[in-house]
């Protein structure tokens, strides 16, 4: 679904009372998810998506702790619910494992006594390798510095008009994701740099530090993949060794895995047989306030629309799921098959 249709789904009316809406529509659990929290703008991010800052945040955490009782992701699974269970369990996360879980998002945590779950890029960790989509905001960061010379050079790569190559740039996919790569080396530019100065991801301490303190972590796969463009086997065993390889770096005696990008596209018999030979004990996709088909299978509200608060958000969300109801359409459909058989 589009921001556009969620902006407008957020700015439709709703109950005064937000809590008899949550009861209206059903609603008896919420995954609300973030990618990162920072009061510095971010060039890695700057131009993929809208992030929150401390303050920002703190008010949506204030607003979500209104109607929701945060749980651990082990706590919910087990069925622990803590505290006044009035209130439906929210099960907080962040995708990415950006360094500002660690650096401006696990303080405020701490300080609302709230727990979470960070999904991780096993290739990222320690600031290893980068997100292509991230490159693809640096190059977006520098190209007004381009020569017309180097911006035909990329044009000719990317095989689009050089008034295109903001737009072009945007659509690279991880399939073509080299190619972030040849257009740096092409204008003479270092991720390798900018992440050694401006490190990116969280390191190996980080997480242990983080994980002393009570916070569990899931994989996010090893590079972010889009897993609809993976065969089924191929998906199946990057998902089982990514949870394996984080069990044993960091001692988890769990297995979390939230889809990067979408789930869909995904086979449903792939994601079944996740579950059927114990590949994960959770899973997660990001299709909002939506129903799934697995106990252990939820979808995520994303809660960085740029120009959206919480409340709206939520507002949103509620709307649109109890259009759903009515009409009997709020169970997920990921559509397409695996696109590569």
């Amino acid at each position: 679904m589009s921001d556009l249709i969620k902006h407008i789904a957020a700015l439709l009316p709703g109950p005064i009372n937000t809590g008899k809406h949550i009861h209206r529509t059903g609603l008896e659990e919420i995954f609300p998810f973030y990618h990162a929290v920072s009061n510095q703008l971010l060039p890695h991010t700057k131009h993929l998506y809208s992030l929150r800052n401390t303050d920002q945040f703190e008010n949506d955490l204030d607003y979500l702790l209104e109607h929701f009782e945060p749980v651990k992701m082990s706590e919910f699974l087990e069925g622990k619910l803590r505290g006044n269970t009035q209130r439906p369990p929210m099960v907080l996360s962040f995708d990415d494992g950006l360094i500002q879980c660690h650096e401006e998002i696990m303080p405020v945590l701490l300080k609302k006594s709230i727990p979470a779950t960070f999904f991780l890029n096993n290739d990222f960790i320690d600031n290893k390798a980068m997100f292509f989509r991230f490159k693809v905001s640096l190059l977006l960061e520098i190209l007004p510095d381009k020569t017309n010379a180097e911006k035909k050079e990329a044009a000719k790569i990317l095989q689009c008009n050089e008034a295109e190559l903001r737009k072009r740039l945007l659509s690279i996919s991880y399939i073509e994701r080299e190619i972030t790569d040849q257009i740096a080396e092409l204008w003479s530019y270092s991720f390798k740099e900018y992440i050694t100065g401006n490190p990116v991801y969280l390191s190996s301490r980080h997480i242990r530090e983080m994980k002393e303190k009570g916070f569990e972590f899931g994989s996010h796969g090893f590079d972010h993949p889009l897993f609809s463009m993976l065969p089924a086997k191929a998906c199946i065993d990057h998902i089982r060794q990514s949870t394996e390889d984080l069990q044993i770096r960091f001692g988890l005696d769990y297995k979390y895995f939230s889809f990067p990008f979408t789930d869909y596209g995904v086979q449903d018999d792939t994601i079944e047989e996740l579950f059927r030979i114990g590949i994960i004990d959770a899973g997660f996709g990001s299709a909002g306030l939506k129903e799934d088909k697995w106990p252990g299978y939820k979808q995520r509200v994303p809660m960085e629309l740029a120009g959206l608060d919480a409340r709206k958000i939520l507002r949103g969300e509620l709307n649109r799921r109890r259009a759903r109801k009515i009409v009997k359409k709020n169970r997920v459909s990921r559509g397409m098959k695996n696109l590569v058989q």
